[in-house]
């Protein structure tokens, strides 16, 4: 089923890449577009972030998560402010949405190291047995 999950991802992410490429050229840089392109390279300025965060802090999972949520929520605030999807008044928003999206990155992470835990367990089982 991951395989099948996974495959999806990167067939959609294809699919979208390709009309995005065919509808800059056709028609330009739309507001849609623009903002799927704001996003992603917010994306890439969080994730490139949490590298960093990962490789040079020794937090632990909790405190990891939390300084990753200030720091996500501190970029999308700048991030809005510059590009205009937030305003003084509704800043706020940004905790709301980087709170939702670190919360389903947690349970995907958690599921994910609960699987690596058992794939290993099972290699320690077979060269025992």
């Amino acid at each position: 089923m991951k395989k099948v999950f996974r495959d999806t991802c990167i067939l959609f992410a294809l699919a979208v890449l390709s009309v995005f490429v065919i509808s800059i050229v056709w028609v330009g840089v739309t507001d849609e577009i623009r903002l799927v392109l704001e996003l992603f390279a917010l994306s890439f300025v969080i994730s490139l972030g949490n590298y960093f965060l990962d490789e040079y802090t020794s937090l632990p999972v909790i405190g990891s998560y939390a300084v990753k949520y200030i720091a996500a929520t501190a970029a999308v605030m700048l991030f809005g402010f510059i590009v205009g999807w937030f305003y003084r008044s509704n800043f706020w928003m940004a905790f709301i949405y980087v709170g939702i999206v670190i919360v389903l990155a947690y349970f995907i992470d958690a599921f994910k190291i609960k699987r690596d835990i058992e794939y290993i367990n099972s290699g320690i089982r077979k060269k025992k047995g």
